[in-house]
Formats: structure tokens, sequence, C-alpha cells
């Protein structure tokens, strides 16, 4: 059994998540909860920790490559959570999802090109893009009143058949709104895409959290005419609580479409990653399946507590995640605008959550919450938004 009940101080440790609270809201604000940004309140594996003290305490930290035991460990990961038959070298390796995103778009667009998103999504996505001097064409997901977000593929015809258009990010499981995209979905997608010259770029960080009855698909387990066509983002970063260590994997089954992001990153001084975030990688990988496995019925517990809680509040819905260990609130209910919602969640609720305002216009009235922390945190959470709507009901 694992430690998933103890509830860690983090302040003043460094995190961005708690520091945060201190940056917007000032001092003397301790007990607000921080459950926005997608790291865990929990302290990783111990097969994880007892391969970095290893390391620490043998190892040189010198220049590093990546030795085909590491990749091994990548290529076993991939085939059996996801039965996914990567070739070792297929693998690049960045200290980072969002850095291996960023050489992407400088390797497969140009400044004035055009780049679809699908919002409400993931910002940094929106930052990479313009930072590389493109154009947005927001492909904006449609919520159903079953509750359920779903792609405009009419609208996405649209945008990708644009001369100008030469890439997609796709986000798969969704962040924030937790879709987890079927294959047909993908396909189609992915027709449009190649039928239009697009590059598929699918960040797959979240891919380890499905929830029952939901199974993500890796987009080159498609098969060889998508495969052909996307890069895919990795890491064990969010699945083990790494983020710090900076390791993510690129996987690209096309030899050409390889070599451009290699140069890519050549040509910015080379992606690499850090010596601890190898042993950890190699590490979670090999080692860390019954942490992760226990983690995953926690996060469900977590998330039925949101749920009761939504559930029994006027002006809140929960938006029912298909995949990540985020969850999409729904408070438009509450008949608050971005600024309102944002103070009565920390003012009263006392919590600081991602407000959805931030993944696009379209998620303005939304709250994205964390699920990965100890329950008793979570119970107090709930409890907090439930006061934070109910304040807004007797205002109403």
């Amino acid at each position: 059994m694992y430690d998933f009940t103890t509830v860690i101080d983090r302040h003043g440790t460094g995190s961005e998540k708690w520091h945060l609270i201190d940056e917007s809201m000032g001092k003397g604000n301790d007990d607000v909860l921080a459950l926005s940004v997608a790291d865990m309140e929990f302290r990783p594996a111990p097969q994880i920790v007892d391969a970095l003290v290893d390391s620490s305490r043998n190892d040189i930290f010198g220049y590093d490559y990546v030795t085909d035991d590491y990749r091994d460990a990548v290529v076993s990961w991939m085939s059996r959570h996801h039965e996914f038959e990567v070739d070792p070298a297929w693998i690049s390796v960045s200290d980072g999802v969002m850095p291996a995103i960023n050489v992407a778009l400088r390797a497969f667009t140009h400044p004035g090109d055009r780049v679809i998103i699908q919002r409400p999504v993931y910002y940094p996505f929106t930052m990479a893009a313009e930072r590389t001097g493109l154009t947005i064409l927001d492909n904006e997901l449609i919520l159903g009143d079953d509750g359920r977000y779903v792609m405009d593929f009419d609208d996405l015809e649209r945008k990708a058949s644009d001369p100008r258009c030469t890439a997609i990010i796709v986000c798969n499981p969704h962040n924030p709104v937790g879709r987890v995209w079927t294959p047909d979905e993908l396909r189609r997608l992915g027709d449009i895409a190649i039928e239009n010259g697009l590059t598929i770029l699918c960040d797959e960080i979240h891919a380890d959290f499905a929830h029952p009855g939901h199974r993500v698909t890796m987009f080159s387990t498609l098969g060889e005419r998508y495969a052909r066509h996307c890069l895919e983002f990795t890491a064990p970063t969010k699945t083990f609580n790494l983020a710090g260590l900076l390791c993510s994997n690129v996987i690209i089954p096309d030899p050409e479409l390889k070599r451009a992001f290699d140069v890519a990153a050549e040509n910015i001084g080379g992606l690499t990653v850090s010596h601890f975030g190898l042993v950890a990688c190699r590490a979670a990988y090999e080692s860390a399946e019954g942490w992760l496995e226990q983690l995953r019925g926690v996060l469900s517990s977590n998330l039925a507590i949101l749920r009761d809680m939504a559930g029994s509040c006027d002006g809140l819905r929960l938006i029912e995640p298909e995949g990540t260990y985020l969850a999409w609130l729904d408070c438009r209910g509450l008949g608050l605008d971005a600024d309102g919602l944002r103070d009565l969640m920390r003012g009263t609720g006392r919590v600081y959550l991602d407000e959805g305002v931030l993944f696009g216009a379209s998620g303005s009235g939304f709250e994205r919450v964390n699920l990965a922390c100890p329950t008793s945190m979570m119970e107090r959470a709930a409890s907090g938004i439930r006061d934070a709507a109910l304040a807004a009901s007797v205002a109403r």
C-alpha cells in the first residue's frame, strides 16, 4: 500500500501551484487550497525515489545520452499499456512536452502560417503558436445538451482547407474538458488533416489516465496512414508526478518527420533530458505500476466527491471526465462573469482553481479542478465550492 492520504505542506517549497496563491492574493491566505496547476499533492512512488537516491550516491552527473535500456523501458510501457508497438528509433527526447511542441511548430510551420487548436484547450498551445508567429484557427469544441463535448468536423474541414494552414494540435485526452477521443473521431480528424496536408501534433501527456469505460487511442495505432503524418508527445511526468525532473518522449514513426524535428531541435541548441529525468522515467515505467494503480482509485474517489457536490448545488454542473486527473466544472449557472467567479471561489470558497477563461473565451464560466490530492483535501475543496455556490445563489 502506498501513502495517498498524508497532506503535505508545500508552502515555501518552490511549488508554482502554491506560490500562485501568494502572488495573486497576497500573504496571509495559507488556508486557500491550490487545485490549479496539473501536478499532484502526492509524493512520487518509492521505487522512483529509491532509483534517484541510488543515482545521487553513485552516478557522475556529466553529459548523458539516451541508452538502449531507457528506450526499451519506454517501448515496453507503450506496448503494455497502450498496445502501441514503438520502434526505439522513433523516439526523440525532450525536457518537456511543451518545449517539444514549440520545436515541432518551428519544424513544420513558418511565421504567417495558420494552426488549428480546439478550444477550450490547454492555454500553452496558444502561447506556443503566437510566439512562433502563427495565426490561430479555433476549431471550437461543441458542448452538447448531454454535457459532453464533441468536435465540430464541418468547421474543421473549412479551417483545414485554408491554404495557409499547415498544422493542427490535438489534445488526447483533452485538457481541460476530459474527453478521450474515440478511434472514429481521431480517424475523421486525421483524414481531414491528411487530405489538407497538415502535420498532426498530438499531445498525449495524459494518456495513462482513462476513466472506466474509456480507452485512450494513441494516434499512430490507427494505422500506417495516420502514423506517417503525426508526432506524439508523451511523458511520465503527469502519470508519476515528475514534472520538475524535465523528461518527455516524442514518438515520430515517419523518418522524414523525425529528421525534420530533430534538426529543428538542434537549431535551438538541442532538446535534452536531465540525468534524473532519465533515471526517474526508467524507474517509473519499469517498477511503479502498482503505485499508479492505487492512485487511480484515489482519483475515482475524489471525482465522486466532486460529482456529488456539484449534483447537490444549483448553478453547478460537472462535465463528466473520460480521462485525465482534471475535472471541468460548469459554473455558468451562478450568473457571474469570469472575474466574479474567480473572486467567489478564492474568497468565499477558499479554493484556487484554474479559471476556465484561461483556456479560451468558450471556457468562461467554467473552473478546472485538479483531482490529484488527498481525499481529505478534496472534501475540504468540495465543501468550499459548495459554500461559494450557495453564496452566489443567495446574492441572486
